[in-house]
């Protein structure tokens, strides 16, 4: 989950330290997540996926938005 988290982050141009705030944790916490270090909580995880627009499956890295689309045309 932290690659993904990442690679989200990153498109978005969010940084560690804006994303930590938003969600009320430390830019450290974030970089272990990242890193798989350690796990986010459930409830982080949605703050997460809330703040960053994307699904709780997207965010886990099970399914993207372009794909859902495809799959329901």
């Amino acid at each position: 989950m932290g690659n993904q988290l990442k690679n989200i982050r990153t498109l978005r141009n969010i940084t560690q330290i804006e994303l930590a705030e938003q969600v009320g944790v430390t830019q450290k916490h974030i970089s272990q997540i990242e890193h798989g270090i350690t796990n986010m909580s459930f409830p982080l995880a949605c703050e997460i996926a809330d703040y960053l627009n994307v699904s709780l499956d997207e965010l886990a890295g099970r399914t993207n938005r372009s794909n859902a689309k495809k799959e329901g045309e």
